[in-house]
């Protein structure tokens, strides 16, 4: 693999990073705008099959989700006490400005009634998702079990993984909103940052805990990666238009869920407290957020077109040439 290849899939991968660490933006929407989707679900997908090859294309994106989602969850867990309508904001115009460069994916499929519906269903399940998140977010209190924990929570830490990993690979399914809707997502964004803060304290017995409580966690994100991977890689094999509309149906409904969830409808509850910005102020400044950012996403959806383009003209010419030196 080329450097430039390799540091693409890293910043790829962080860009994934930071999108999982934000309640209702997904990591699986990032990838597809970044155009590295596909080679992910394959690489996932034929892990057992061809190891070094896929061990190569995973380990750049895996380091930047790492390097990206630690810093970030301990930072928009502060951040989004003070200003998270205006990061939402900012992430709202950025999957907007960039949403060509999923729809470019079906430009070549004859849209049927079977292909609305489906992009239909998938909206409203990511809607659904975000509306439920704020029925029974409120309502489940893990903290108590993550501090004390019985034997049969550990089992639990693996469900909650695989869960949250099934979204992770979904285009428009939150994992952070998935595990808001669980219950779990304020209680592990603490667990994560009192363990970082433990590796300065080796000694504390709770320490260890930590690290086994993220660890079952971890064990149930890969096992329903390395599973849901296989079936989103048969499906873009077997049914890639019906599943790209699929796909485009939980971005459009994923852009609903970033305002109509758990985490922002308790920001919204508290505006007008001396802690916030005025509602008008950041209203203004998230709206001009959410259009810089979707210019700015957008200019590189056309950069990536026209770089394409040139890539597949300079082909088409050292084609030619190779044919007329025969």
């Amino acid at each position: 693999m080329k450097v430039k290849e390799w540091f693409k899939l890293f910043f790829s991968g962080a860009a994934m990073g930071v999108a999982n660490s934000i309640p209702g933006v997904s990591g699986g929407t990032i990838a597809v705008i970044l155009k590295i989707y596909e080679k992910l679900v394959d690489a996932v997908s034929s892990l057992f099959k061809k190891f070094v090859k896929s061990f190569l294309v995973l380990l750049p994106i895996l380091l930047g989700i790492v390097v990206a989602l630690v810093p970030c969850l301990i930072l928009f867990n502060k951040a989004f006490e003070y200003f998270q309508f205006g990061i939402v904001s900012l992430f709202a115009g950025l999957i907007i400005g960039s949403f060509p460069s999923v729809t470019d994916e079906v430009k070549d499929v004859k849209i049927s009634t079977k292909h609305i519906i489906i992009l239909v269903i998938a909206a409203c399940v990511a809607i659904g998702l975000g509306v439920l998140s704020i029925i029974v977010g409120k309502s489940f209190s893990v903290e108590d079990l993550i501090a004390n924990p019985p034997v049969w929570f550990y089992f639990i830490l693996i469900l909650v993984g695989f869960v949250a990993s099934i979204s992770l690979i979904v285009p428009g399914i939150s994992g952070s909103m998935m595990l808001v809707v669980l219950g779990f997502y304020y209680a592990l964004t603490e667990l994560v940052k009192d363990t970082v803060k433990g590796v300065v304290h080796m000694n504390e017995g709770w320490f260890w805990i930590n690290v086994l409580e993220l660890a079952c966690l971890a064990i149930g994100v890969v096992i329903g990666f390395l599973s849901m991977a296989k079936f989103m890689s048969y499906l873009l094999k077997k049914h890639r238009g019906v599943t790209f509309y699929a796909i485009i149906g939980f971005i459009i409904g994923s852009l609903f869920a970033l305002y109509m969830n758990n985490s922002i409808w308790s920001y919204y509850e508290t505006w007008n407290t001396e802690n916030h910005l005025p509602i008008w102020l950041e209203v203004i400044l998230g709206a001009i957020l959410l259009i810089g950012g979707a210019i700015a996403s957008y200019m590189l959806v056309r950069y990536s077109r026209k770089h394409a383009k040139k890539e597949e003209s300079n082909g088409d010419t050292l084609e030619e040439s190779n044919e007329s030196a025969d």
